[in-house]
């Protein structure tokens, strides 16, 4: 009897994930390729094809059986059509794409698709840092912010499917500039290194001279923490001002959702503890004493490979979850 094994894909803004796992998790498989950039909606979907086939011919190779294949993707995800809503600020080209039927029809494959984010917070409450837990927010951070939560053990999706948007917060009063009064705007890697691009470029420190000289192309979250870590203050500072500010969004979300765990996955939550301890000190400083009562606050432990470990396993809805499109 053949082995099955789960296939999928995690499209990002900036790279698009997808490997093959078995029943426990267990990676068998891996790769990645970049998300075009300022590609129509039908150019990125052909890349995502190919991404399917190729996990269609390792699999095949392997002598294992796929049954269906899953999909995160950003924005929010109409679990009944495969359509996506919208809610892609990064991707605008994407929203209203019919994404499942489609990808079925060239797979020739059951399909299900999902929001990246939740994904993510499903492979983590599965076989991650949230495994044995109930009561999740896992956030993701990279070139967008996004979120899944987590509620008696299931996914909460809403009424409409757009549940856990935690990027599109409005943190930033009246006063604010309209681009700076989303949470995605203050704490994506992008809005980070924008920060950090506008104070090096006013005054260059010892640290990041050594690190990219005056090229800021190579400045990235690693090396941010690099810096941090050698005691550049430029660094140091940007890196606790942004968790305080993500700290002080969560510890809204806490006292609505009185969570057990705060999960934070992406480059800026796992370059360095010190980010997450300062997240998890300002929620514990700024929500209410009842809802952070054994509040685990933590990095997420799959990586990079979560949110297509995820989407591997959308195939196995739970009863009152739709089933995936086939032919």
């Amino acid at each position: 009897m053949s082995e099955q094994l789960y296939a999928g894909i995690d499209i990002g803004a900036t790279n698009i994930k997808y490997g093959l796992v078995d029943g426990r998790g267990t990676m068998r498989h891996r790769d990645q390729v970049t998300t075009p950039k300022n590609a129509s909606a039908e150019a990125l979907f052909e890349k995502i094809v190919v991404c399917g086939e190729q996990l269609l011919v390792e699999a095949d190779e392997a002598g294992a059986m796929v049954p269906y294949l899953g999909v995160g993707s950003p924005g929010s995800v109409n679990m009944d059509t495969g359509v996506i809503q919208g809610g892609c600020p990064n991707m605008p080209h994407w929203e209203g794409f019919h994404l499942r039927d489609r990808l079925a029809e060239r797979l020739n494959l059951p399909v299900m698709v999902d929001n990246d984010a939740n994904c993510a917070a499903a492979a983590e409450h599965r076989f991650g840092a949230g495994k044995g837990y109930d009561h999740i927010i896992c956030l993701t951070i990279g070139t967008g912010i996004g979120g899944g939560v987590i509620i008696d053990g299931r996914m909460y999706r809403g009424a409409n499917y757009s549940a856990g948007e935690i990027g599109h917060l409005l943190v930033g009063g009246e006063d604010a500039a309209e681009h700076s009064r989303y949470l995605e705007a203050l704490v994506s890697s992008k809005a980070i290194l924008a920060r950090l691009k506008e104070r090096l470029t006013a005054d260059s420190t010892p640290v990041f001279d050594s690190l990219i000289g005056d090229d800021m192309e190579q400045l990235t979250i690693k090396k941010m923490f690099q810096a941090a870590r050698k005691g550049d203050r430029a660094a140091i500072e940007v890196i606790q001002a942004t968790a305080r500010i993500l700290g002080t969004a969560l510890a809204g979300m806490v006292n609505v959702l009185n969570p057990e765990m705060v999960i934070l996955g992406g480059g800026i939550a796992e370059g360095g503890r010190e980010f997450v301890d300062i997240v998890r000190d300002t929620i514990m400083a700024r929500a209410l004493t009842a809802a952070v009562d054994g509040l685990e606050v933590v990095p997420a432990r799959l990586g990079n490979a979560a949110g297509f470990i995820g989407a591997a396993f959308l195939g196995s809805p739970a009863p009152s979850e739709p089933e995936p499109a086939g032919n």
